[in-house]
């Protein structure tokens, strides 16, 4: 099992492939990517809008499943990323606002669990893989199809 500090390291990893893919994408921040099998495909400003919120509510579910305050949000409202240096800025926001509550997290909280929201009853262990497996995933998507 991965530790809590093995983990966190995980998590500041796909944050900076989240930020390089924004920084990539900056010029086709609009355009919609692939279509998919539920219809068009996100621009990388959607992708990574959903992403950052997200990051955000996994950081309180963690808090939350080891008795942690929640993590205040620096974001106003509904988040409106409109250029990749928006993006980039909002990610250091929220980075600064949820790490201090994930630092804290020790691994005998691991297997902790909420019983609130969508995720509830997966161990912090298992939000925190997922927290990674999401922000790689849309990462990926920002970053769009490799041309060989």
């Amino acid at each position: 099992m991965a530790s809590a500090d093995e983990l966190r390291t995980a998590v500041a990893a796909g944050r900076t492939v989240l930020a390089a893919a924004i920084t990539m994408a900056a010029e086709r921040w609009e355009t919609p990517g692939p279509d998919e099998a539920d219809g068009p495909g996100w621009s990388p400003r959607q992708a990574a809008e959903h992403a950052l919120q997200v990051e955000l509510e996994f950081a309180k579910a963690i808090c939350a499943a080891c008795g942690y305050d929640a993590p205040n949000s620096p974001l106003d409202g509904n988040l409106s990323l409109a250029s990749a240096d928006d993006a980039l800025s909002a990610l250091a926001d929220i980075s600064a606002a949820i790490d201090p509550g994930l630092d804290q997290v020790r691994d005998d909280q691991l297997g902790e669990s909420t019983d609130e929201g969508m995720i509830s009853g997966v161990p912090v262990q298992g939000m925190l893989g997922l927290a990674i497996w999401h922000l790689t995933g849309h990462a990926s998507q920002i970053f769009g199809p490799m041309d060989n």
